[in-house]
């Protein structure tokens, strides 16, 4: 086929190909038209466009990430782990090389000293082959071997001084620092940390200054504090604060220990906290949980090292500038109010534990426990609820230790203490009625009247005992009896003019329970004319209630 006939046949196929596109436009749906483009065709009518609902995409089952074993081993533990072993063996093959005197002093130092330099290198090196895990190892382990360097310089060979040593650590530390911050790394930020806190313990000193070594650890500490708050380091945070009273209890174990001073550094660490939750920070929640603990080593180290006046001053100091703080707070920043609120409480609890006399004590803890637990539904804190429990049961329990002992006189220290538990339980009643306790509100109610109910009870045996004291053992019983038969009475008259049946039936388990006593106790030990006015009285006041309850249910 010549050129020319092939040039024909391509007009013929780019003709037929133009025809087949103008039928394909003329068939293909438009909105508003109006004429059709070729008039042999009739125009296409209005469609009523179909609604397709969208097809949603297929859902992917969320596939469980499956952990990177080789990763964790490889990358992760295998360097650490490995780095431990080089040291170790490090430090044998020190040791046998000294043992076939090969290394002289001078000479072992030096080459710690190139070793630890050659990890920072090889550390770096790592860092920009985008081995971080590696490079952590190598440069964490660079600063444990500089310290070990020094340790073996000062304490072993004697070849510096310990002002030199103690400078070098510092700048081990430093270096550390400075290397946690190049690299992002927490890890060696911890590292440094610890390395600083060990730092005065490998100086071998005949007379450290306690002074020195207080102020030296709570700067580190502050320090550190202030880094971890502002790299969002949590871990660092609570290694740091973890480890000031740690140096701080084994400063306080050795001979030259002054454990005042070593309240003082406890107390700016509770203040340094104090001031950085006064300021906006990303961890302020980690700031708060440690508030408490902090103020509780404080209250230690003060009670073990000050006397018994400045421990109390210090405690209500304390009560009095966490009660401004908490009130501050209550108009400021709400969520930080139930941490103040908690240590003012602990404040006010620990000065009445050191003051009052062991007879006056459960008093003004149920006072205080009943309005800690008010506090705390007026704030609407959880902790602070718990911690109005937490006193208010102590107080509880040593109120009834002290009403165990018995009353003396009706004008005396217990029968104040049974006031004031009777008076808080129905407190305590008061403020679960008007508040609640949620779901458990009705049950938690029924509990705490029944208990009050008890109280009141023993209440009125140990009054009656003591008024008739000085009277015959017939008369005592008798009296007893009565004011326990007394007693259901008013409960029942109670349920009755208040329409409440479980009052009722509970006066009537009283008025059962006062039978059951004349009958195990009172009849052993009477006489015959006692017996026969109890049974008497018991007999006729029931029957009484009997015909007044059957009165009542023909009336309704």
């Amino acid at each position: 086929m010549d050129i020319h006939n092939r040039f024909e046949n391509l007009e013929k196929r780019v003709d037929e190909l133009e025809k087949e596109l103008a039928l394909y436009k003329q068939s293909k749906p438009t909105e508003n038209r109006v004429s059709h483009p070729n008039p042999n065709l009739n125009p296409t009518p209005n469609r009523i466009p179909v609604q397709v609902q969208p097809i949603a995409p297929p859902q992917q089952a969320a596939m469980k990430e499956e952990t990177d074993w080789e990763h964790l081993i490889a990358r992760v533990w295998l360097p650490r782990i490995f780095m431990f072993v080089l040291l170790i063996g490090i430090v044998w093959g020190f040791k046998a090389a000294v043992d076939n005197g090969l290394l002289t002093e001078q000479m072992r130092c030096a080459i710690g000293y190139v070793v630890g330099g050659t990890f920072i290198i090889l550390g770096f090196k790592q860092h920009k082959a985008n081995r971080p895990l590696l490079s952590q190892v190598l440069l964490g382990g660079s600063i444990g071997l500089l310290m070990l360097t020094t340790f073996a310089c000062h304490q072993l060979y004697e070849l510096i001084g310990a002002p030199i040593a103690f400078t070098l650590n510092v700048l081990w530390v430093v270096l550390g620092l400075w290397f946690s911050h190049q690299l992002k790394s927490q890890s060696l930020a911890i590292i440094a940390s610890a390395a600083g806190v060990l730092t005065p313990f490998l100086l071998n000193s005949d007379n450290p200054s306690s002074l020195f070594f207080v102020s030296y650890e709570t700067l580190l500490f502050v320090s550190f504090m202030i880094y971890a708050i502002r790299r969002t380091f949590v871990g660092l945070f609570y290694t740091s604060f973890a480890l000031l009273p740690l140096a701080l209890f084994l400063f306080g174990l050795g001979v030259h220990g002054d454990t005042k001073i070593a309240a003082i550094g406890m107390l700016v660490q509770q203040v340094a906290l104090l001031v950085s939750i006064c300021l906006k920070s990303p961890t302020m929640n980690h700031q708060l949980r440690l508030l408490i603990p902090s103020f509780a080593f404080t209250a230690i180290w003060f009670k073990v090292a000050y006397t018994d006046m400045q421990f109390n001053v210090v405690m209500v100091s304390t009560c009095i500038a966490y009660a401004l703080l908490s009130y501050w707070f209550s108009r400021t920043a709400h969520e930080k109010l139930p941490y103040t609120m908690t240590i003012a409480s602990y404040a006010l609890l620990f000065y009445s534990a050191n003051y009052f006399s062991a007879d006056a004590l459960p008093g003004f803890l149920l006072i205080e426990g009943i309005i800690a637990l008010l506090l705390g539904f007026i704030v609407k804190s959880v902790l602070q609820k718990i911690n109005g429990v937490i006193i208010y049961v102590i107080a509880f329990a040593t109120a009834l230790g002290t009403v165990t002992e018995g009353m003396s006189s009706i004008l005396s220290v217990v029968m104040l203490i049974w006031l004031l538990l009777l008076g808080t339980m129905a407190g305590m009643i008061a403020i679960v009625s008007h508040f609640g306790v949620g779901t458990n509100t009705k049950s938690t109610l029924i509990t705490l009247k029944y208990g009050l109910g008890f109280l009141f009870l023993c209440f009125i045996t140990e009054v009656t005992g003591t008024l008739t004291d000085g009277f015959s053992v017939n008369i005592q019983h008798l009296c007893v009896s009565t004011a326990w038969l007394l007693y259901a009475i008013s409960v029942i008259a109670y349920g009755l003019k208040k329409e409440v049946k479980q009052i009722r039936l509970t006066g009537i388990a009283l008025l059962f329970l006062t039978l059951m006593k004349v009958i195990l106790m009172d009849l052993p030990n009477v006489s015959l004319t006692i017996k026969a006015i109890l049974f008497i009285g018991l007999g006729f006041v029931g029957l009484l209630l009997s015909r007044f309850f059957y009165k009542k249910s023909s009336n309704t």
